[in-house]
């Protein structure tokens, strides 16, 4: 069955002195996918900016960038919309093609499907070439195992190997000290499943959204199972799939994606799909805050 969820994202900054000038990108509105449906979306700007345009960017996310010249101390942005999800469907992981076959493929595209997936093959600014984590990695690639069963593995070891922490990093700690702390959270743990199958020519990106807070068992109220990364924006990866496409792994809450998140959108690392960047004149030292609501509506 289909869900349909209203989701709120607000922004705030607070800074010590003015900002007199301000240029920005954000990623904050969803797109439409297969399984994903945008039946409205609105991003509200305050100190209204003075220039505001969407974009699609390589990837087909939105971007939205804009200009705010009025002096400020206090910014606020907030994302709006309301999507319908269906859960998608899955082919049977032990019935993919095999990874080297996989890899093959993408290491020599002769389709356009193929052409567009090969550009998750790459390195990119966040995700380098690590013999770390490949010899970390190395255990799921036994010869002939199906792709899918080999992404799943992955995702299934990062979820037990690495414990959920926000304090244990931050957006500039490399991929190899988070393989070392076993620690970190949705977005480092999507960095080191991306690493692990593009270490061996596989396809691979970076998803940026949102997950519903609880997740229904189909159990009473009272034993609801709280997933992790709710109440913020959420990532996860996604990894192609020949004769079938790309299948999303959440490896923070070890499942599929079914009905329980919302995507942005995506794109080689969290650098390609920032919720917020840019640049500031002034502001001195600033406070950020943010608060997310995923509320179902069905």
């Amino acid at each position: 069955m289909s869900v349909t969820y209203r989701v709120r994202h607000k922004t705030s900054y607070e800074y010590g002195i003015p900002v007199t000038l301000s240029h920005h990108l954000a990623h904050l509105k969803p797109r439409e996918t297969p399984y994903q449906h945008v039946v409205s979306s609105t991003l509200t700007i305050n100190p209204q900016a003075s220039f505001q345009n969407d974009q699609t960017d390589a990837f087909g996310n939105t971007g939205t960038f804009f200009i705010v010249e009025t002096p400020y101390r206090e910014m606020t942005i907030i994302s709006e919309f309301n999507a319908e999800l269906t859960p998608p469907v899955y082919p049977d992981p032990s019935k993919t093609l095999e990874w080297e076959k996989t890899a093959q493929m993408l290491s020599k595209p002769d389709t356009s499907e193929l052409l567009q997936a090969s550009a998750m093959v790459a390195p990119s600014s966040f995700i380098p070439p690590n013999p770390e984590i490949r010899e970390y990695a190395l255990i799921s690639f036994s010869k002939g195992k199906p792709i899918l069963e080999v992404a799943e593995e992955i995702m299934h070891r990062i979820h037990s190997d690495f414990i959920y922490d926000p304090n244990a990093t931050d957006i500039t700690t490399p991929l190899e000290e988070t393989l070392r702390m076993k620690r970190g959270v949705c977005q480092d743990f999507a960095h080191i499943g991306i690493a692990c199958l593009r270490q061996f020519g596989l396809a691979a990106r970076y998803v940026s959204g949102y997950i519903r807070t609880y997740k229904d068992q189909g159990k009473s109220a009272d034993a609801l199972i709280e997933t992790v990364g709710g109440d913020a924006s959420h990532a996860w990866f996604s990894v192609y799939v020949p004769e079938f496409g790309w299948v999303d792994l959440d490896p923070t809450n070890d499942m599929y994606l079914g009905t329980e998140h919302l995507t942005i959108g995506w794109g080689r690392d969290f650098n390609d799909i920032s919720p917020i960047k840019g640049i500031i004149t002034g502001g001195g030292a600033h406070t950020v805050n943010v608060d997310v609501s995923v509320l179902a509506l069905d």
